[in-house]
């Protein structure tokens, strides 16, 4: 008896368009955990998708004047829910990504990632949509923006004042145009004026500790990539290390932080820093005045020499009060 031919496994990487493409990805234990680990492998993901619908080598990628030319990280919006959020994925965990990237001009693009816990492999997958997506994920999912900026370093000794550069070889223009009412521009925008991504903190939310502040130097054995920058997903462990440092501050232990679920985290970045660099972080807390068991933190970070601002985050966390006494 002939045996029946085996189900057609689905490739692991497809471009379904000139602006979309499918992964479906084993999480290993290189991309999880209380860590910066699967934010990092996102941004890969990011790279890799602007790499090939916009056929540029974007790990290899220079300057019209011959200089290497990175796509820097410049906002970075990660979205789940209580039942599935940032940490939630863990090791053998089957992830279906849908990935998107938009059209910002020459210096810039956005890329859009839905990744799914529930998807089957076989399954095709839905439209995308603007409006659904910034509305927010669904149960088993996450959502994810990743704005990106060219950029080439002004002085090869130093990583402050990068300027934009973009590839010649940057095939922007055949990637989708975005609604200008869904750009995460204004968000980013106003974020670094404010230094919150809150859009009115003080009527909405009632302050549950400010003016505390840490230090944090870099450190060289494990917050610079492969080319001497300092690594975009590094900024994610300052704000979580300046976050734990506050809750331990507030008398709240340690196993109820790890037990926190991050629902909703955006960061913009400023700036760069150089290795010899020490980071001034400061937390606030607030709390909806209508919700208990969930806070709202912002986190600034600054060269603690020069008050430059490098990065501001803000992150939406549910807790149990309970856990943490």
């Amino acid at each position: 008896m002939t045996p029946a031919p085996a189900p057609a496994v689905p490739p692991a990487f497809q471009v379904l368009d000139a602006g979309t493409v499918r992964r479906r990805v084993t999480v290993s234990p290189s991309m999880c955990g209380h860590n910066s680990l699967f934010l990092g492998q996102i941004g890969d993901w990011t790279w890799e998708t602007v790499g090939s619908l916009c056929d540029t080598d974007v790990l290899a990628a220079r300057n019209a004047e011959g200089d290497p030319a990175y796509l820097a990280f410049f906002y970075y919006r990660v979205r789940g829910s209580r039942v599935f959020h940032l940490r939630s994925p863990t090791f053998g965990d089957e992830l279906d990504v849908l990935s998107r990237s938009f059209d910002f001009g020459s210096e810039s693009v956005l890329t859009v990632h839905r990744i799914s816990a529930t998807v089957k492999a076989d399954t095709p997958p839905e439209p995308w949509d603007p409006a659904a997506f910034h509305r927010g994920p669904a149960p088993g999912s996450l959502h994810v923006e990743n704005f990106n900026r060219w950029v080439s370093r002004r002085d090869a000794d130093s990583n402050r004042g990068l300027m934009t550069a973009s590839p010649p070889d940057f095939h922007h223009t055949r990637l989708p145009a975005l609604p200008e009412e869904y750009s995460p521009r204004p968000v980013y925008g106003r974020a670094r004026s404010l230094l919150t991504f809150c859009a009115d903190p003080e009527q909405e939310y009632a302050t549950v500790a400010e003016g505390f502040t840490t230090r944090y130097c870099i450190d060289i054995t494990r917050d610079l990539n492969g080319v001497g920058l300092v690594y975009f997903a590094s900024y994610f462990s300052f704000v979580d290390l300046a976050v734990l440092r506050q809750w331990r501050e507030l008398g709240r232990g340690d196993r109820a932080f790890l037990r926190r679920k991050v629902i909703d985290q955006q960061l913009c970045y400023a700036g760069n820093a150089d290795p010899d660099s020490e980071f001034e972080i400061a937390v606030t807390v607030r709390a909806p005045r209508a919700r208990a068991g969930e806070e709202i933190v912002d986190v600034v970070v600054r060269d603690a020499d020069s008050a430059d601002l490098i990065a501001v985050s803000t992150q939406r966390v549910l807790w149990d009060p309970e856990e943490a006494r």
